[in-house]
């Protein structure tokens, strides 16, 4: 072993002391060449970013009610599943790389031929904002942005009531629980720009519908959405 690899591993050993280093999903120590996830657990994710038939779906949840251009998402949200450990590692154990490594991962499945020209993530109150620390919709935002080379505007987009979560409502409460609640700040900003709007996972779309509908309002803007996971 050359003194390079003998450094590292030992480099490795010492922070996994005071900073253990384990898979998010099954606990695993990780070794040397994993980031975040084991790869086991990486290898079993239920992928849908390169599902033609997923991600039409998820484009049709949006026909009628507001026009999107395209819908990318990276993984299947069900109930108890692998997609839902990870949200919850990411929003509730504050675990920010990792919301950044798989925006990464997701920036790399999005087409180069997009022409985004800036990324929006769906914005907390801020008094959500400040009980939770972070924006996970801008941390995953920050991971795509890094990939496509893309800036990321975390003020574009305010939300300017502080509703109560998603979560129990039923698919009508959940639109009645988001009506114009958003609004955009710099609306001359965004003419005749392509948006990409950016939130942790996707299921009705109550919440990016609203949205949307306020980029809608100005001249020549068109939306598209990226979320980390989604309920295929």
């Amino acid at each position: 072993m050359g003194i390079t690899n003998q450094a590292r591993v030992i480099s490795h050993a010492f922070l996994n002391v005071f900073y253990p280093n384990f898979c998010q999903v099954c606990s695993k120590d990780l070794n040397l060449n994993e980031r975040h996830l084991c790869l086991s657990c990486s290898y079993d994710l239920p992928y849908i970013a390169k599902s033609k038939m997923a991600l039409h779906k998820l484009e049709q949840l949006f026909w009628g009610r507001v026009k999107v251009e395209k819908v990318f998402s990276l993984l299947d949200y069900q109930r108890g599943n692998q997609t839902q450990v990870l949200l919850h590692q990411l929003k509730y154990k504050k675990k920010k790389k990792l919301g950044f490594y798989f925006g990464q991962v997701l920036g790399e499945l999005i087409p180069d031929n997009q022409d985004i020209d800036l990324i929006i993530p769906v914005p907390l109150h801020s008094k959500k904002l400040r009980q939770r620390g972070f924006n996970q919709s801008s941390v995953i935002a920050k991971g795509i942005g890094d990939k496509l080379l893309v800036p990321v505007a975390d003020n574009a987009l305010k939300r300017n009531a502080y509703n109560l979560s998603q979560t129990k409502f039923s698919k009508y409460d959940r639109w009645d629980n988001v009506r114009q609640i958003f609004s955009v700040t710099r609306a001359q900003f965004l003419e005749g720009k392509h948006v990409l709007l950016v939130d942790d996972v996707l299921t009705t779309g109550a919440t990016l519908e609203a949205c949307v509908q306020e980029f809608l309002k100005i001249k020549n803007c068109t939306v598209s959405i990226a979320t980390l996971a989604a309920r295929v």
